[in-house]
């Protein structure tokens, strides 16, 4: 926790103000963010991925009148927890499922 402090402590420093900054560079910059450390923490992952997954589903059918399949929806849970716990996008099909393997 401590670590998280001092990276909270560097992002609202007068200096860092002045510098253009992109969300991708404080999430590259944040140690441990989306770095599940042990399985079980991939576990207790799952249900909010799902949710996270069926609230922006329902956010699209109910603002852009956009439904995806049940298929899209489960691949994106899955890219989602993939994201999450390896902090990384999937590249290809065989990274997602050797992740899924190891659960």
């Amino acid at each position: 926790m401590l670590h998280l402090a001092g990276d909270q402590k560097s992002l609202f420093n007068p200096r860092s103000t002045t510098e253009k900054r992109t969300s991708f560079d404080l999430l590259e910059n944040w140690e441990g963010v989306g770095r599940r450390g042990s399985q079980e923490d991939w576990w207790r992952s799952i249900p909010t991925c799902i949710w996270w997954t069926l609230w922006r589903e329902r956010n699209e059918r109910g603002h852009d009148g956009i439904a995806n399949s049940s298929h899209n929806i489960e691949m994106r849970s899955l890219s989602l927890l993939y994201f999450w716990c390896k902090q990384d996008i999937v590249g290809e099909i065989d990274s997602l499922v050797d992740f899924i393997g190891q659960l």
